[in-house]
């Protein structure tokens, strides 16, 4: 059986779940991305930070709004992780009605016992009815102050329920809920470091793809540089052709600065800014690519 596929699509809706964008370095969950153990998300629109538990992987598949992990050795063992707007209150009060819920074709989730506190989070051991398998659910919540929720819901099959259970918990525990902020994309963005080993370029493509400005940062703190076209400044009015010096990357957060120390002349900074994934340089926008300088 297909664990992943057995949240009923209708289940999904109650769910409000977290911004999703490339990682940075304080990560907001990206679909598609594989998460691994040790690894920091972030869901800023929730307050949510956690730490992918030891033993696990996340991962955010493309149609869905959930985050799941699965267990590295037992890929059956799955944990559901998402976020909605409620109260602790509001979540004892419908477990307290006994209410079952219907997962997918059938197959449903019920108490197995009564909810119960494990300091400030909300638990309750499942069982899974009407599946082929045997499938065993422990879930819990935790509530902040601004109006938010997370649940973690595992379906696991009944010999790593101890096993799973355990990885619940330590991925709950490894989670804070803060104040949710709408913040920047890029608020963790650390130039210096990203800065190294890229190979940065604009071009056009008519009549012919060519480059026109490029740049080149190694890790070692030195750069090339070719410089053909207008637009930037400084460096394109004093520094065109082939020129070299030292590098420096200055910032964190969405807007940096490049200070290009060339060998003959005087240095010029250059303003960086990452808007939508992409990046410019004193507002031209410029292509990036991994380089490694030999």
């Amino acid at each position: 059986m297909n664990y992943k596929s057995i949240i009923k699509p209708a289940f999904s809706l109650i769910l409000i779940f977290f911004l999703l964008f490339p990682a940075i370095a304080q990560e907001r969950l990206q679909p598609g991305k594989l998460y691994r153990a040790g690894e920091e998300i972030n869901a800023p629109m929730v307050g949510l930070t956690s730490v992918v538990p030891e033993g696990w992987a996340g991962y955010l598949p493309t149609d869905t709004e959930m985050l799941m992990l699965a267990n590295v050795e037992n890929p059956e063992g799955t944990i559901y992780a998402f976020a909605f707007d409620d109260t602790m209150d509001d979540i004892k009060a419908r477990l307290d009605l006994d209410i079952k819920f219907e997962v997918r074709n059938g197959i449903e989730l019920d108490r197995k016992a009564d909810p119960f506190m494990r300091g400030e989070v909300l638990a309750v051991e499942l069982i899974v009815k009407n599946s082929t398998n045997n499938l065993l659910g422990y879930a819990e919540a935790k509530c902040a102050d601004y109006g938010w929720c997370v649940m973690y819901l595992m379906i696991t099959p009944e010999f790593i329920y101890d096993q799973s259970k355990k990885g619940l918990i330590q991925f709950m525990d490894n989670s804070t809920l803060g104040e949710p902020t709408l913040g920047s994309l890029y608020a963790n963005f650390d130039w210096p470091e990203k800065l190294k080993n890229k190979y940065l370029a604009t071009y056009i493509s008519n009549p012919y793809v060519k480059k026109n400005n490029q740049v080149w940062l190694c890790a070692d703190g030195t750069f090339k540089s070719k410089i053909k076209q207008k637009g930037l400044g400084e460096l394109s009015k004093n520094y065109k052709g082939s020129k070299s010096g030292t590098w420096e990357g200055r910032g964190i957060g969405p807007q940096g600065e490049l200070i290009l120390n060339f060998k003959k002349g005087d240095p010029v900074i250059v303003g960086l800014e990452l808007k939508e994934d992409k990046l410019y340089l004193n507002g031209n926008r410029f292509y990036v690519m991994e380089h490694e300088c030999k």
